[in-house]
């Protein structure tokens, strides 16, 4: 797996990890001002999901490397 693969695959899992976590943390205040949604959040804290998000998703990215570059997935599906 290229170094290009692996970024990816890296930004796929990421983007999959991150939507995720959105709505996690979302508090919806019980009077809303006027002219916002009913459902618009107070803070989203969207940093510090974007951060994490990037971060736990490191982990299944480089399982997914490690079973490419030694052939796991290969060698597995010709001993069906």
């Amino acid at each position: 797996m290229s170094t290009v693969s692996f970024i990816l695959v890296h930004l796929m899992i990421w983007l999959i990890v991150f939507f995720m976590s959105l709505p996690f943390g979302v508090k919806v205040p019980d009077k809303p001002k006027q002219g916002n949604a009913n459902s618009a959040p107070i803070k989203t804290n969207l940093k510090l999901k974007f951060f994490l998000s990037f971060i736990i998703a490191f982990i299944p990215s480089v399982i997914t490397y490690w079973i490419v570059s030694e052939g796991l997935l290969k060698y597995f599906l010709t001993n069906l």
